[in-house]
């Protein structure tokens, strides 16, 4: 069995994610059994599957795994069957229901959309928060938190599996400047009851078990190195063990010889556990055999895949698309530098009214959007709110793609671009900046796009320009884009695979 690791499936996922599942769905086309494994509780995983066309036989979750719900059928869990007292009375308000004991409140009820439960915060008498029930979309209780009554700070969080017994729960400490999971008790599903001091640990143990419970040896890919490598690495059982970068692997990204940003590789013992390293181009792979100098073998695999279907679909002319239709698409975080595309859009359209900029992306709720509102504010203040659009994440890109005409890319890194591959795979050239790595490796510059020097906002608007003043130019191309993507067809990227992976597993 072959395991891609991360550490959540959202409905609102990065390229990472994506490039995972066209990875499983080519894995079980050539007949691969293979599964996305991730780390982190999420109660709405198995209802974010059919969105990326998957089932749960393609997914396991470390808080399922040892639950016991990998395979759970959905159940009904409505407020009918809460123990409510007789005496309480409840009140309906937005999205659920207020429980009042007289004049107290004791408890607030959220609703899913299908009426099942979601969530449940209890009060005391003081209606400060004690605790909060959370509900599995499938229709049970699956964690509790608790909390100190006299700050609302988190103190301890109990997992249940569907029968009400408890298998993980977390214990929390308040610190100076941040709150602190001190310790951890889990307890496996043989019974084995551990204590663990990170989820790291728990995540190990579950990638241990999934290996024994396939025979052994089975090959585990780390997709997320900064959260699944170490896991991974500190297995136990006979394992394959690959780490598949999907970045650059070094931290200023100006400089491939500057720190390395990963201690799976810049550890030397970490660095000797693992049996491959996958990059997403051959110039990656290069940089890393001259910077490591060692022995693990070290190798370029395309990540994304554009399936036979969309190869097939007849060609959109130019002249069938929406006229002026500029996409971005990206997360809305600072390292996409999404600001330096709309200034150069902001140039051009001050001499071709025609043109018009979609921007598709989810911001960083990390640091309260703060990327999204600059970007916002930069359109206000350039008076463009009537001609670029933020239109939020998209998961069907389908028809994005077939109604433009352009896309931008201007970040200040890439290990791969997976929407450059999309686009291509649609007809639609992408101008970009030529950076580390992705697109150097995706475009064919000036014939299926544009490649611009780093960070030249100028030159980046002569080019939008040039390439609107010309319908030769574009229909050439987009035709030009539709046979690059050949390139990524899932015939030719398997052949990587068997190359590298496959075939070399079997030896």
């Amino acid at each position: 069995m072959y395991y891609f690791l991360n550490n959540r499936l959202d409905s609102n996922s990065s390229g990472i994610e994506h490039a995972e599942v066209k990875r499983l769905k080519l894995f079980k086309q050539k007949g691969v059994k293979a599964k996305l494994a991730m780390r982190d509780y999420n109660r709405f995983a198995h209802r974010n599957l059919p969105l990326y066309g998957l089932n749960d036989d393609d997914y396991v979750n470390m808080y399922d795994f040892f639950a016991g719900t990998v395979n759970y059928p959905q159940q009904k869990m409505t407020i009918d069957e809460l123990p409510i007292p007789e005496s309480d009375q409840i009140k309906k308000v937005d999205n659920g229901y207020e429980v009042y004991d007289g004049n107290r409140k004791t408890m607030l009820i959220t609703l899913f959309s299908d009426n099942n439960l979601d969530t449940i915060t209890y009060f005391n008498a003081d209606d400060h928060k004690t605790k909060m029930d959370f509900y599995d979309t499938r229709g049970f209780k699956s964690f509790t938190q608790i909390f100190n009554t006299s700050n609302d700070n988190l103190i301890y969080e109990s997992f249940y599996r569907p029968d009400n017994t408890v298998y993980y729960e977390v214990s929390y400490e308040q610190k100076p400047k941040w709150l602190a999971a001190t310790n951890i008790q889990l307890t496996d599903k043989k019974g084995v009851q551990y204590s663990l001091m990170n989820i790291g640990q728990a995540f190990t143990i579950m990638l241990d078990e999934l290996n024994e419970q396939d025979g052994g040896q089975s090959t585990f890919i780390s997709d997320r190195s900064n959260i699944t490598n170490l896991p991974m690495i500190n297995m136990k059982t006979p394992a394959r063990k690959i780490e598949h970068f999907h970045s650059i692997h070094y931290g200023d990204y100006r400089d491939p010889n500057s720190f390395l940003s990963y201690g799976s590789i810049a550890n030397t013992e970490q660095l000797s556990k693992t049996d491959l390293i996958i990059t997403p181009g051959q110039r990656q792979a290069d940089d890393m055999k001259k910077r490591l100098r060692t022995q693990v073998p070290i190798v370029a695999i395309p990540v994304g895949i554009v399936s036979n279907e969309q190869l097939a679909k007849p060609h959109i002319p130019m002249s069938q698309r929406i006229p002026g239709k500029i996409v971005i698409l990206a997360r809305l975080f600072v390292e996409k530098r999404i600001g330096d595309s709309i200034n150069a859009f902001a140039q051009v359209y001050q001499k071709n009214k025609n043109l018009t900029l979609d921007i598709y992306g989810y911001p960083d709720g990390s640091d309260n959007c703060k990327e999204e509102k600059k970007l916002k504010k930069l359109v206000k203040d350039l008076g463009l709110e009537n001609c670029i659009h933020f239109m939020g994440y998209a998961n069907q890109v389908d028809d994005i793609y077939d109604h433009a005409q352009l896309m931008l890319l201007s970040s200040l890194y890439e290990g791969a671009s997976l929407v450059t591959m999309e686009a291509q795979s649609h007809g639609v050239p992408v101008i970009s900046y030529d950076i580390n790595y992705g697109p150097s490796d995706l475009i064919n510059n000036n014939v299926s796009g544009v490649l611009v020097p780093n960070g030249n906002v100028d030159v980046f608007a002569d080019e939008i320009a040039k390439y609107f003043s010309d319908s030769n130019l574009r229909e050439r191309m987009s035709e030009a884009a539709y046979e690059n993507a050949k390139r990524f067809s899932g015939d030719e990227v398997w052949k990587y695979w068997k190359k590298y992976v496959i075939d070399t597993d079997k030896a």
